[in-house]
C-alpha cells in the first residue's frame, strides 16, 4: 500500500546534552542547508527530506533515524530525497573531502528524482576517511551507490538494503552499491541485500595492506561479474550470489575470449610483480551458494554459447600473474546449483531473459527494464510517495543451506533469520578467526591451469529415511558454545543404543572418538576436552545403533575461542 510522505512543521529548540549534542533536521527546509559543521543529526520516521543540491563535507558527521529495527521490517523509515539541477540533471547527495567522515543509519536514500532522473552516486569519498553505513536502504541509482576515491581507515557497510542499481542501458557497467577505487585500511561488508545492480565490489585499486571481510550478503541479480578481490586479506565467505553474472557471454558474439570480466570474480593486482610480497596475500573464497534461475540457464541453451565462466577465477595473464607465482595460494570449497527456495521471489526473471535477449540478439535498442518498482515515486503534487517494503523476502526454506556457513548458520543475510544473526555477531570473532585458519591450511587448493576443477558442491545430500528419524531419536547440543577449553555434548535417546562420539578439526580430521555401548534411553552428557587443540569451528558427529540394527546420526558444529 502507498503511503503518502507529509512534510510536517517540526520545531526543534534544541537537543543538547553534556555527552553528545544531537540536533534534529527540519523536513521543511533543504538539508544541505541545515548540515553546516560536525555532529549527529537526527531524522524522524515517516518524514522525507529533501536536498537542493550535494553537501561536501569536510569534518565528521552522523545522520540517524529511530532505531525501529531491521529497515526491511519497517513501513516508515525516513526517506532522503534529491532535487534535479537547473539543467534538469540529477544531483548527488554527498562527498567527502579532507577531513570529512559519514555514518548514516536507520535511512532510506532514493535515488530517483521528480523528472524521473536517477542519481549517480549517493556518497563519493574523495578525500575523507570513514563511510560507515548502518541499517540504511539505497534504491535507484545508476553509477556507484557508495564510491572510495580516497584510501581513508574504514568502510563499513552492514544490515543494509539495496535496491536497483542499473545504468539505464544496456551496458553492463555501472549500479555498483559499492566501487573502491582505492581501499581503506579495513573495510566490511556484514548482512546486505542487494537486489538488482550491475556489478557489486569491484574495480579495487592497487591496495596491499588492506583488510575485506565481506560475510553473509545476499546477493540477487547481478548482471555482470568482475567481483574483484584486490587486497593483502581477502575473505568472501557465506555469501549467497543467485542470477550472478546473468547477462554472461555468448561465444559467438564474444570479441575477446580472455576478457576478465567474464569471470565470477578476478583478483588483479598491481604489485603482482613484487614477488616479495606474494607469501603476505590471502585469500578464502569459501562456502558461497551461486545459482541461477532456470528460465536464465534456458536462454543460453537455447542461444548457444555458455553464460558461466570456466571457473570462480579467471585465467588470464595479467590477473593471475601472482597467483601462479605463489604456490601456497588457496580457496575454499563453494556451492552451486542448490536452489534456496526463497519465501518471496522478486518474480522478474523472464524480464531478465527478455534483457538478455535484447542485449544479444536484438537490434532495435529498446532496453528491456527487468528492476522491481521503485519504491519511491513522485505524486502530482511533486512531492514523493513511498511504498516500502518492497515486494520480496529473501529467507529461504532449504534446510541444508541453513546450516552451510562456515559458521554453520544460513548462507548470506542473517537479517532474514534474525536469531542466527545474534549467534552470528556473538561468536563473530571466533568464526573470523577460524576462517584465517582455514586460509592457511585450506584443503581446496586454486590451480589456475586446472581451473574446471575449481571444488563446487553441486547437490544437497539426500536424506535417508534412517536420517529422518534423527529427530525422533536423538536430542544433541552442547554448551558453551563457543567455548574456551571444555564443552558439555548432551545427547538425548529413547532407545538403549550404542553411541559413538566423533570430533572434526577445521580440516575434516578426527581429533577425538568415544565408543559407549548399551547407553539407556534418556540424557547423556559428555564432557569434551579441547584443552590441546586451536581455535577454530569444530563438527561433532554422534552415530547411534539400537538394539534391532537401526542407525541414527546427528551433528552439529562448536566453537573453541582461546
Amino acid at each position: 500500500m502507498e503511503k503518502p510522505i507529509t512534510f510536517l512543521l517540526v520545531f526543534v529548540f534544541g537537543l543538547f546534552s553534556v555527552a553528545n549534542a544531537q540536533t534534529a533536521l527540519d523536513p521543511n527546509q533543504f538539508v544541505n542547508a541545515q548540515i553546516t559543521g560536525p555532529g549527529v543529526y537526527t531524522v524522524e520516521a515517516g518524514q522525507s527530506y529533501a536536498f537542493d543540491g550535494r553537501i561536501d563535507l569536510t569534518f565528521d558527521v552522523t545522520i540517524q533515524g529511530p532505531d525501529n529495527g531491521w529497515i526491511m521490517k519497517d513501513a516508515t523509515p525516513p526517506v532522503m530525497v534529491n532535487t534535479p539541477a537547473a539543467d534538469g540533471a540529477a544531483r548527488d547527495f554527498f562527498e567527502l573531502k579532507e577531513g570529512g567522515s559519514i555514518t548514516l543509519k536507520n535511512i532510506l536514500f532514493s535515488g530517483t528524482h521528480s523528472n524521473d532522473e536517477v542519481v549517480g552516486n549517493f556518497v563519493a569519498n574523495t578525500g575523507g576517511s570513514k563511510m560507515i553505513v548502518d541499517n540504511c536502504a539505497f534504491t535507484d541509482w545508476q553509477n556507484f551507490a557508495l564510491r572510495n576515491q580516497n584510501k581513508g581507515d574504514t568502510i563499513k557497510i552492514t544490515n543494509s538494503v539495496f535496491v536497483n542499481g542499473v545504468r539505464l542501458r544496456y551496458s553492463p557497467w555501472g549500479g555498483f552499491p559499492l566501487r573502491m577505487d582505492v581501499a581503506c585500511d579495513n573495510v566490511i561488508l556484514e548482512n546486505n541485500s542487494v537486489v538488482n545492480s550491475g556489478r557489486l565490489t569491484a574495480n579495487s585499486g592497487p591496495f596491499h595492506n588492506a583488510s575485506v571481510q565481506e560475510m553473509h550478503n545476499t546477493y540477487l541479480n547481478q548482471t555482470v561479474a568482475g567481483h574483484e578481490q584486490r587486497a593483502d586479506e581477502m575473505i568472501t565467505a557465506n555469501n549467497i550470489f543467485y542470477n550472478f553474472h546473468f547477462l554472461g557471454y555468448k561465444t559467438e558474439f564474444h570479441s575477446s575470449p580472455n576478457n576478465t570480466y567474464d569471470s565470477y570474480f578476478t583478483t588483479w593486482n598491481y604489485f603482482a610483480d613484487s614477488r616479495n610480497s606474494l607469501d603476505s596475500i590471502s585469500l578464502y573464497l569459501g562456502q558461497n551458494l551461486f545459482y541461477r534461475d532456470q528460465e536464465i540457464l534456458n536462454f543460453f541453451e537455447t542461444l548457444g554459447g555458455d553464460s558461466l565462466a570456466p571457473s570462480l577465477l579467471w585465467e588470464h595473464a595479467d590477473v593471475d600473474s601472482f597467483i601462479i607465482f605463489d604456490d601456497n595460494y588457496t580457496i575454499g570449497t563453494n556451492y552451486a546449483e542448490i536452489d534456496p527456495g526463497f519465501t518471496m521471489h522478486p518474480g522478474n526473471s523472464e524480464a531478465i531473459a527478455n534483457h538478455i535477449n535484447g542485449h544479444w540478439r536484438e537490434s532495435t535498442g529498446e532496453w528491456v527494464d527487468w528492476r522491481l518498482p521503485s519504491p519511491v515515486s513522485f505524486g502530482m503534487d511533486g512531492l514523493p510517495v513511498l511504498n516500502w517494503p518492497p515486494a520480496f523476502d529473501l529467507s529461504y526454506s532449504n534446510t541444508y543451506l541453513q546450516t552451510a556457513g562456515t559458521d554453520g548458520l544460513p548462507l548470506g543475510d542473517l537479517n532474514w533469520f534474525p536469531d542466527k544473526k545474534t549467534e552470528f555477531l556473538a561468536n563473530r570473532d571466533a568464526i573470523v578467526a577460524s576462517i584465517r585458519d582455514s586460509m592457511a591450511n585450506a584443503q581446496a587448493v586454486y590451480d589456475p591451469l586446472m581451473m574446471d576443477q575449481t571444488p563446487l558442491i553441486t547437490a544437497a545430500p539426500m536424506t535417508t529415511s534412517n536420517e529422518q528419524m534423527v529427530q525422533e531419536l536423538l536430542h544433541l547440543s552442547n554448551y558453551p558454545n563457543p567455548f574456551k577449553e571444555s564443552t558439555a555434548i548432551q545427547l538425548g535417546l529413547q532407545q538403549r543404543s550404542r553411541v559413538t562420539l566423533s570430533v572434526y578439526n577445521p580440516l575434516g580430521q578426527r581429533v577425538f572418538e568415544l565408543t559407549q555401548d548399551g547407553l539407556p534411553a534418556g540424557t547423556h552428557i559428555f564432557n569434551f576436552d579441547a584443552s590441546n587443540l586451536s581455535s577454530g569451528i569444530y563438527l561433532y558427529k554422534i552415530n547411534a545403533t539400537d538394539s534391532n540394527g537401526q542407525n541414527y546420526v546427528g551433528s552439529r558444529k562448536m566453537i573453541l575461542s582461546k
